[in-house]
């Protein structure tokens, strides 16, 4: 069967380009004829007899210079028109894919055990550091500018924070603005309940989801999804699966919803964040507490989860190290393809403007001097 939707692209541009040859083949054609059933001025005279032996002269029979000269004015015209192009050297270009942050919120994430620009800084603080340089690209982060990159977040449920989106501008403001329930601008305002449990198994089943309909609208070849045939989730969290007992019933299990995400076809690359610095406070209690929870990383599951899907386990204990796990799964989830690159040749455009405007100017010239006609 014909396929007609490749057919109606690609008639349009060929279509034009027929065109625009036959119109430039048919203008001297035109031109000639018109030259010779135009109706003209004319004498009269008792007997042209006496001139039929002057014979042709040398402007007589290089009369066709005009009309050849406005052919070239024509033909230059289109070339310039038709965007002349140089290149063509096949370069590696990245090839888009979806990708699915899953950030953990929970109350954990205020500990200040990382370090930002040399400070104490809190663990939320530092992932989102790094997330806004792997996906703008800063430092020795490359940025991810072709791929559909979305935010899950989760403490005691699991948020859709941005969709699956290419504005990444957007998505930076989001993240900007991402906080541990109960948490303003980095400022504690309140206990929030939410904050003191982990829906793990949650927040991989509604990522799943997400992704899982991206796929389907990629497959549709829905336009802006495309990148999503290939689909990644890199879930962070520096702790365990901790559904509220409320919930704990019907809460999916970890390992079980990263079986279903890589049944469809979903890789998860799982981060375990506790950072090594002494917890800042100045409550003795408060540290030895906070340096008890720093080993709650449940390494085992995320281990587990990233091995079901085809994924890999990362530990961050620092900045440094957070930046280099997020390099490593740049690095590993590039999709790179050969195309062919053509560049504009302006200057090739622009010395057929000119030459096209020499070649008018010089028409005219002619045919008011040399090729006169009179009357």
């Amino acid at each position: 069967m014909m396929d007609w939707v490749g057919l109606s692209r690609f008639a349009p541009g060929a279509l034009f380009g027929a065109l625009c040859v036959a119109f430039a083949l048919a203008a001297p054609l035109v031109w000639f004829d018109r030259r010779s059933t135009r109706r003209r001025p004319s004498l009269r005279f008792s007997s042209a007899a006496p001139l039929r032996g002057l014979g042709h002269t040398w402007r007589t029979r290089t009369a066709f210079v005009i009309p050849l000269l406005r052919s070239f004015v024509l033909l230059t015209l289109i070339f310039a028109l038709a965007r002349p192009q140089s290149g063509g050297a096949v370069r590696d270009t990245s090839e888009g894919i979806a990708i699915d942050m899953v950030l953990d919120v929970s109350g954990s994430m205020a500990e200040t055990d990382f370090l930002v620009d040399r400070r104490p800084a809190r663990r939320l603080d530092a992932v989102k550091k790094v997330f806004h340089q792997f996906v703008v690209g800063e430092g020795k982060l490359a940025g991810r500018p072709n791929d559909l990159i979305g935010m899950t977040t989760f403490a005691m449920y699991a948020d859709e924070k941005c969709p699956l989106t290419l504005d990444h501008a957007n998505l930076v403001d989001l993240l900007r603005e991402t906080e541990i329930p109960g948490w303003v601008r980095g400022v504690q305002k309140w206990e929030h309940p939410e904050a003191g449990n982990t829906a793990l198994g949650d927040a991989i089943v509604l990522s799943t989801d997400r992704l899982r309909r991206a796929g389907e609208k990629a497959a549709a070849q829905v336009p802006g999804a495309e990148a999503a045939r290939s689909r990644v989730m890199i879930l962070l969290t520096d702790g365990a699966d901790n559904p509220a007992p409320q919930l704990a019933r019907d809460a999916p299990d970890p390992i079980e919803a990263a079986r279903l995400a890589a049944k469809l076809g979903i890789k998860i690359y799982t981060i375990g964040a506790a950072g090594t610095e002494s917890p800042r406070s100045s409550d003795p209690f408060a540290r030895l507490l906070l340096a008890g929870r720093r080993a709650e990383v449940d390494e085992e599951s995320l281990k587990r989860i990233a091995d079901v899907t085809g994924g890999r386990y990362f530990r961050a204990t620092d900045t440094e190290s957070l930046e280099t796990i997020y390099d490593e799964i740049d690095k590993l989830e590039r999709r790179v393809t050969g195309e062919r690159i053509y560049n504009d040749n302006v200057r090739a455009a622009q010395i057929a403007m000119l030459l096209g405007l020499g070649l008018l100017l010089l028409e005219l010239t002619l045919s008011r001097t040399v090729y006169r006609r009179s009357p």
